[in-house]
């Protein structure tokens, strides 16, 4: 017969002040590598940037990426708990899917 073995919470960085840097750099050059592949496709298919920037989306796009990156980060740290990430990150979902839905019945109603 197996024991089961409950985890202790831990006090304190789940990583080290390295591992936490390491972490934010590749989190930072994943979104350079994702933004840099957006506006090379928009350049592709013509779209003007100056449009792009100055659409609403592109600024809520923007603050999510930033949310989503920044909230791993502190969670992976350690700095804040599960529960905390799990919050924010139900959150993102909920607005993202709450704002799609607007957009659906608007469309529905032009047409």
């Amino acid at each position: 017969m197996q024991k089961l073995v409950f985890m202790k919470e831990t006090q304190g960085p789940i990583l080290t002040s390295e591992q936490i840097m390491y972490l934010s750099y590749l989190a930072t050059a994943g979104i350079v590598i994702m933004w840099i592949s957006f506006w090379y496709i928009a350049v592709k298919k013509n779209q003007s940037m100056l449009d792009i920037l100055r659409s609403q989306s592109f600024f809520k796009t923007v603050t999510v990426i930033g949310i989503i990156a920044a909230t791993a980060v502190l969670s992976l740290a350690g700095r804040i708990e599960g529960q905390l990430t799990a919050a924010i990150l139900s959150g993102i979902v909920g607005y993202i899917l709450g704002s799609h839905q607007v957009r659906e019945k608007d469309q529905t109603k032009v047409v």
